[in-house]
């Protein structure tokens, strides 16, 4: 949270017409609202985040984060062990796999 709200303050003052921050998780989202209200920009600069962490959700309410992305991280290894349970039971070895496993995420705004 630090190292965002430093670097949030850095772009801030570099680019004083900043409208919009998109953080790259809740955490640097929560140090983002820290470095516009130290500039007292709070309400002219918007804040979206990543995770939906309980810290934001009062952030939603007031306005300080427009919104934040909820990702299911806990169910993300139950995901994981679905596919691999699924390939066991198919005889189905790794390259046979899909690269890549698709989880769903969902935009919260409030």
């Amino acid at each position: 949270m630090d190292k965002a709200n430093a670097v949030a303050a850095a772009m801030l003052r570099e680019h004083p017409d900043l409208r919009a921050l998109l953080a790259g998780n809740d955490n640097m989202a929560l140090g983002a609202v820290a470095a516009i209200k130290s500039a007292g920009k709070t309400g002219k600069v918007l804040v979206v985040g990543y995770d939906n962490i309980g810290a934001i959700k009062p952030m939603l309410a007031d306005g300080r984060v427009l919104a934040t992305v909820d990702q299911y991280g806990a169910k993300q290894a139950v995901f994981g062990i679905d596919t691999a349970l699924k390939a066991i039971k198919e005889k189905k070895s790794q390259k046979d796999l899909a690269p890549v496993v698709e989880t769903q995420v969902t935009l919260i705004t409030k």
